[in-house]
Protein backbone atom coordinates (compact mmCIF):
# COMPACT_ATOMS: atom_id res chain seq x y z
CA UNK A 1 0.00 0.00 0.00
CA UNK A 2 1.20 3.50 -0.81
CA UNK A 3 0.84 6.34 1.69
CA UNK A 4 0.46 9.99 0.76
CA UNK A 5 3.26 11.81 2.58
CA UNK A 6 3.10 15.26 4.13
CA UNK A 7 5.66 17.57 5.75
CA UNK A 8 5.75 15.39 8.87
CA UNK A 9 7.72 12.72 6.96
CA UNK A 10 9.88 15.17 5.03
CA UNK A 11 13.16 14.49 6.85
CA UNK A 12 12.92 10.77 6.13
CA UNK A 13 12.15 11.41 2.46
CA UNK A 14 14.92 13.99 2.08
CA UNK A 15 17.46 11.64 3.64
CA UNK A 16 16.68 9.00 0.96
CA UNK A 17 16.62 11.69 -1.75
CA UNK A 18 20.03 13.05 -0.70
CA UNK A 19 21.56 9.57 -0.73
CA UNK A 20 20.01 8.76 -4.13
CA UNK A 21 20.45 11.91 -6.21
CA UNK A 22 23.49 14.11 -6.88
CA UNK A 23 23.28 17.74 -5.79
CA UNK A 24 22.35 19.01 -9.26
CA UNK A 25 19.33 16.66 -9.42
CA UNK A 26 17.69 17.91 -6.23
CA UNK A 27 16.76 21.16 -4.56
CA UNK A 28 18.15 22.49 -1.33
CA UNK A 29 16.48 21.10 1.78
CA UNK A 30 14.54 24.35 2.29
CA UNK A 31 13.37 24.57 -1.33
CA UNK A 32 12.32 20.90 -1.33
CA UNK A 33 10.32 21.34 1.89
CA UNK A 34 8.58 24.41 0.46
CA UNK A 35 7.16 22.28 -2.40
CA UNK A 36 4.71 20.73 0.05
CA UNK A 37 2.91 24.10 0.04
CA UNK A 38 2.08 23.62 -3.67
CA UNK A 39 -1.10 21.55 -4.11
CA UNK A 40 0.23 20.14 -7.40
CA UNK A 41 3.22 18.50 -5.68
CA UNK A 42 2.68 15.11 -4.07
CA UNK A 43 4.81 12.39 -2.49
CA UNK A 44 3.73 8.79 -1.99
CA UNK A 45 5.76 6.24 -0.11
CA UNK A 46 5.85 2.60 0.81
CA UNK A 47 6.62 1.80 4.41
CA UNK A 48 8.34 -1.29 5.73
CA UNK A 49 7.19 -3.59 8.51
CA UNK A 50 8.59 -1.24 11.18
CA UNK A 51 6.96 1.84 9.65
CA UNK A 52 10.04 3.37 8.04
CA UNK A 53 9.90 4.60 4.45
CA UNK A 54 11.40 2.07 2.02
CA UNK A 55 10.67 3.88 -1.25
CA UNK A 56 9.03 7.08 -2.42
CA UNK A 57 7.80 8.86 -5.55
CA UNK A 58 7.65 12.65 -5.68
CA UNK A 59 5.50 13.86 -8.54
CA UNK A 60 3.55 16.78 -9.95
CA UNK A 61 -0.09 16.72 -11.03
CA UNK A 62 -0.21 19.20 -13.88
CA UNK A 63 -3.05 19.89 -16.30
CA UNK A 64 -3.41 16.48 -18.04
CA UNK A 65 0.19 15.47 -17.22
CA UNK A 66 1.73 13.66 -14.27
CA UNK A 67 5.43 14.42 -14.01
CA UNK A 68 7.48 11.99 -11.93
CA UNK A 69 10.28 14.05 -10.44
CA UNK A 70 12.05 11.86 -7.88
CA UNK A 71 11.77 8.11 -7.39
CA UNK A 72 14.07 6.33 -4.98
CA UNK A 73 14.39 3.21 -2.86
CA UNK A 74 16.22 3.37 0.47
CA UNK A 75 19.77 2.06 0.06
CA UNK A 76 19.30 -0.90 2.39
CA UNK A 77 16.25 -2.04 0.36
CA UNK A 78 17.76 -1.90 -3.14
CA UNK A 79 18.26 -4.95 -5.32
CA UNK A 80 15.28 -6.96 -4.08
CA UNK A 81 12.72 -5.88 -6.69
CA UNK A 82 10.96 -3.33 -4.47
CA UNK A 83 11.49 -0.48 -6.96
CA UNK A 84 9.78 -2.28 -9.83
CA UNK A 85 6.86 -3.40 -7.67
CA UNK A 86 6.47 0.09 -6.25
CA UNK A 87 6.56 1.68 -9.72
CA UNK A 88 4.00 -0.78 -11.12
CA UNK A 89 1.68 -0.22 -8.16
CA UNK A 90 1.99 3.55 -8.51
CA UNK A 91 1.43 3.54 -12.28
CA UNK A 92 -1.80 1.58 -11.79
CA UNK A 93 -3.17 4.58 -9.88
CA UNK A 94 -2.55 7.07 -12.70
CA UNK A 95 -4.22 7.97 -15.96
CA UNK A 96 -3.38 10.40 -18.71
CA UNK A 97 0.11 11.37 -19.81
CA UNK A 98 2.88 10.35 -17.41
CA UNK A 99 6.48 11.47 -17.98
CA UNK A 100 9.84 11.50 -16.27
CA UNK A 101 13.39 12.65 -16.99
CA UNK A 102 16.43 10.39 -17.39
CA UNK A 103 20.07 10.95 -18.20
CA UNK A 104 21.05 10.07 -21.77
CA UNK A 105 22.32 6.46 -22.05
CA UNK A 106 25.97 7.55 -22.02
CA UNK A 107 26.95 5.60 -18.90
CA UNK A 108 26.21 2.05 -17.82
CA UNK A 109 24.01 3.17 -14.93
CA UNK A 110 22.04 5.61 -17.14
CA UNK A 111 21.47 2.88 -19.74
CA UNK A 112 20.34 0.44 -17.03
CA UNK A 113 17.96 3.03 -15.60
CA UNK A 114 16.37 3.55 -19.03
CA UNK A 115 16.00 -0.23 -19.47
CA UNK A 116 14.38 -0.46 -16.02
CA UNK A 117 11.74 2.10 -17.01
CA UNK A 118 11.21 0.40 -20.38
CA UNK A 119 10.52 -2.91 -18.58
CA UNK A 120 7.84 -1.08 -16.63
CA UNK A 121 6.03 0.37 -19.64
CA UNK A 122 7.89 3.60 -20.45
CA UNK A 123 9.11 4.69 -23.88
CA UNK A 124 12.16 6.86 -24.54
CA UNK A 125 11.51 10.03 -26.53
CA UNK A 126 14.35 11.38 -28.62
CA UNK A 127 13.49 15.08 -28.57
CA UNK A 128 16.07 17.57 -27.32
CA UNK A 129 15.44 18.36 -23.68
CA UNK A 130 17.28 20.27 -20.98
CA UNK A 131 16.51 20.22 -17.27
CA UNK A 132 16.69 23.78 -15.93
CA UNK A 133 18.84 24.12 -12.78
CA UNK A 134 17.26 22.93 -9.53
CA UNK A 135 19.57 25.02 -7.39
CA UNK A 136 21.98 27.96 -7.73
CA UNK A 137 25.10 25.77 -7.69
CA UNK A 138 24.22 23.91 -10.88
CA UNK A 139 23.77 24.49 -14.59
CA UNK A 140 21.05 23.18 -16.87
CA UNK A 141 21.46 19.44 -17.53
CA UNK A 142 20.87 17.69 -20.89
CA UNK A 143 18.35 14.94 -20.18
CA UNK A 144 15.76 12.86 -22.04
CA UNK A 145 12.05 12.41 -21.41
CA UNK A 146 10.37 9.03 -21.05
CA UNK A 147 6.61 8.66 -21.33
CA UNK A 148 4.41 5.88 -20.05
CA UNK A 149 2.96 3.78 -22.85
CA UNK A 150 3.67 5.24 -26.25
CA UNK A 151 6.27 7.77 -27.30
CA UNK A 152 5.02 11.33 -27.40
CA UNK A 153 4.31 13.18 -30.62
CA UNK A 154 6.25 16.41 -31.07
CA UNK A 155 3.14 18.40 -30.09
CA UNK A 156 2.59 16.29 -26.96
CA UNK A 157 6.25 16.64 -26.00
CA UNK A 158 6.15 20.42 -26.38
CA UNK A 159 2.98 20.58 -24.25
CA UNK A 160 4.60 18.45 -21.52
CA UNK A 161 7.81 20.48 -21.61
CA UNK A 162 5.94 23.78 -21.35
CA UNK A 163 3.91 22.58 -18.34
CA UNK A 164 6.89 20.99 -16.57
CA UNK A 165 9.13 24.01 -17.09
CA UNK A 166 6.47 26.41 -15.80
CA UNK A 167 5.40 24.42 -12.72
CA UNK A 168 8.47 22.44 -11.67
CA UNK A 169 11.29 24.78 -12.68
CA UNK A 170 9.56 28.19 -12.85
CA UNK A 171 11.18 28.59 -16.26
CA UNK A 172 10.19 29.31 -19.84
CA UNK A 173 10.91 26.90 -22.68
CA UNK A 174 12.38 29.78 -24.74
CA UNK A 175 15.12 30.22 -22.11
CA UNK A 176 16.50 26.72 -22.87
CA UNK A 177 16.23 26.35 -26.65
Amino acid sequence: MLDLIDKNSFEEIYKIMSASFPECERRTREAQLKLFDDARYKVVAQRGERGGICAFMAYWELDGVTFLEHFAVAEHMRGAGLGGKFLDMFMNLLSGTVCLEVEPPETDIAARRIEFYKRHGFALNDYNYVQPPLNEKCNAQPLMVMSYGDRLTRAQFEDVRKKVYAAVYCANVSDYE
